[in-house]
């Protein structure tokens, strides 16, 4: 983009806007997975065959945080390795089950359970494997007990203890950083400014720095003005100028004190301070309270996220219901309990969805084709529930609570909504 220039300068100076990235998502089931390269990809993914439950695993499988990867389209080759997809569809399934079985509060039925569901989905692998004319897994063709025992031979984690991600999980700011400076007003991210939360979230008990005071005081003002803005049908050019006299003010208290400036501030009023200011913000898409969340498993750090204040960005309009059913009741619950207790809501609202209200919603990945179940559930956390990004804290837009925001943003709602197209 180019920015105009201020009164009185020559012919503005060109500045290439930063494009609208995908929101960035942390959760485990996506980073923690195969690092293959284009033609690195191997004969089996990691973890497969998986071992079977036992009692020396059986804590480590129903481990609440434990990390495992959910395959896809978006993670596996889709041409020349079809061994591979069938690898990650049993994977799928059995962490379905899984995740079913270790809400059982009997130790000896949750360990029969999962047995029972390992057994099910190699069985159902070893299927697949017979299906197309390419060669077998080996394991395949051995019978009974011997097949069994031979996929726990091959299994290299046996006891599902696999290697920690590294330590990084962006979302939502929680340290003693504002985000100054702001980014630029665009027509890519006018309905995030104009729809979604943008400062009200700045941290508390902030060092009571003069610095910090002028950003803190910037931002205030600027929020200010763009409310103002938006009520006028998000009205981009007023955005852009706002946040330039704004930062031009703020730059104005910079220079007023003897103290080390801010380094855009050094540029007297022009493009060239624009650019500046532009390039240094941190969240240049308005997009700091958004995150997107992995609900195919339900853990209880995902669930300290689902039960604070939150509004549900997606396509699928069945998903605030989902969300709202498996907080309702779960989040009064203890902590601990939280977690099994969504898992139990999760499968339960799926057999709603896909019994009296099925003709309510349009199911395009054909879920309710398939058996009820684990074959439902693991349709559902592939399709549906892998991705949903979530706005936290007060969403509340120009023209009030409720309204659908830019990316289809919905307010938690206990029903599905209406059929979509």
């Amino acid at each position: 983009m180019t920015f105009p220039p201020k009164q009185g300068e020559g012919k503005p100076t060109p500045f290439m806007s930063r494009g609208t990235p995908e929101v960035e998502s942390w959760n485990a089931a996506q980073h923690c997975r195969q690092g293959q390269s284009r033609g690195a990809w191997g004969h089996r993914l990691d973890g497969f065959p998986p071992g079977q439950p036992s009692p020396n695993n059986l804590d480590q499988i129903c481990l609440p945080n434990r990390q495992h990867v959910v395959y896809g389209p978006w993670n596996l080759p889709q041409s020349g390795y079809s061994h591979l997809t069938r690898q990650g569809e049993t994977l799928n399934l059995l962490e379905t089950g899984y995740s079913r079985c270790c809400r059982c509060h009997s130790y000896t039925k949750r360990l029969e359970c999962a047995k029972l569901v390992w057994e099910d989905a190699m069985t159902q692998f070893c299927e697949a494997e017979f299906s197309v004319k390419t060669r077998a897994h080996r394991c395949c063709k051995r019978q009974g007990e011997a097949r069994f025992s031979c996929f726990q031979e091959e299994a290299p984690q046996p006891h599902y203890q696999l290697q920690a991600c590294p330590s990084h999980q962006p979302g939502i700011s929680s340290g003693p950083e504002l985000p100054f400076p702001p980014g630029v007003p665009t027509l890519d991210n006018i309905k995030n400014i104009c729809h979604l939360r943008r400062f009200h979230s700045v941290p508390r008990n902030l060092p009571a720095t003069d610095p910090i005071q002028r950003q803190l005081q910037a931002l205030t003002r600027l929020e200010g003005e763009f409310q103002r803005c938006c009520r006028q049908g998000n009205n981009h050019t007023c955005t852009w100028k706002a946040w330039e006299d704004t930062l031009d003010r703020y730059c104005d208290r910079e220079q007023a004190v003897k103290t080390h400036h801010h380094s855009c501030c050094q540029h007297p009023p022009s493009p060239a301070r624009d650019e500046c200011f532009a390039s240094r913000a941190p969240y240049p898409n308005y997009d700091r309270d958004i995150l997107t969340l992995d609900l195919s498993r339900v853990t209880p750090n995902l669930m300290g996220h689902l039960c604070g204040n939150t509004r549900v960005l997606t396509k699928h309009k069945q998903i605030p219901g989902l969300i709202r059913k498996m907080t309702a009741r779960c989040c009064e619950l203890p902590f601990p309990e939280q977690a099994c207790c969504a898992e139990e809501e999760k499968s339960a609202f799926i057999d709603e969805l896909c019994g009296s209200r099925r003709s309510f919603w349009t199911d395009s990945a054909f879920c309710c084709d398939l058996n009820s179940g684990d074959e439902q559930t693991n349709c559902f956390n592939t399709n549906y529930l892998r991705n949903v990004a979530l706005v936290a804290g007060d969403t509340r837009d120009a023209k009030g609570q409720g309204e659908q925001g830019p990316t289809q943003g919905t307010n938690i709602s206990p029903t599905p909504g209406p059929k979509e197209e």
